[in-house]
């Protein structure tokens, strides 16, 4: 019976929460959506998906999904993260400063890409959204989750991306 009382009362302490901050958009939104985004101009979506996961692949990246219809590419590309001065630095400055927990630097990533491409209702063209993240493992085996908020990575792959759609429609 008590069982009982504890989960009721739970339950209506977690109905009391307010969300109002649960749906809102993060403050620079609309400047994120801008860099994450560009319209093409193509035969086909076809085109642009084939284009994109051509760019990709040259970056490095594997293609984990592509689906034509859904005009949707996922893609990762695995890295190490910390280079031997780093562990040198951190192992020196724990061991310096006399402290009995292990020294923790970050090992690899896995960066992952997701694209999306739909037709512009606006304009004749299609509009290709990308968005990339990583994973990091530390020397410990933790992880954490980032966005890649970088805008010079989002211009270099619409560059790259442009080029690519200009060879194809020249047939080059």
């Amino acid at each position: 019976m008590l069982k009982k009382i504890a989960i009721c009362f739970v339950l209506g302490l977690a109905g009391c929460v307010s969300y109002d901050s649960y749906y809102k958009l993060p403050e620079d939104y609309q400047s994120a959506r801008q860099a994450e985004t560009r319209r093409f101009e193509a035969k086909n979506e076809e085109e642009i998906l084939s284009a994109s996961a051509a760019v990709l692949q040259d970056l490095g990246f594997t293609i984990e999904e592509s689906e034509t219809n859904l005009g949707l590419i996922t893609a990762t590309k695995d890295r190490k993260t910390a280079n031997t001065a780093e562990k040198i630095t951190i192992t020196l400055l724990s061991l310096a400063s006399n402290s009995n927990e292990k020294p923790v630097y970050d090992v690899r990533q896995r960066i992952y890409v997701t694209l999306v491409s739909t037709k512009s209702k606006t304009n004749p063209g299609y509009n290709v959204r990308i968005k990339f993240g990583r994973m990091i493992w530390n020397n410990l085996n933790e992880s954490r989750v980032e966005e890649l908020e970088s805008n010079k990575i989002y211009s270099e792959f619409f560059d790259k991306l442009s080029q690519s759609l200009f060879l194809i429609a020249n047939d080059l």
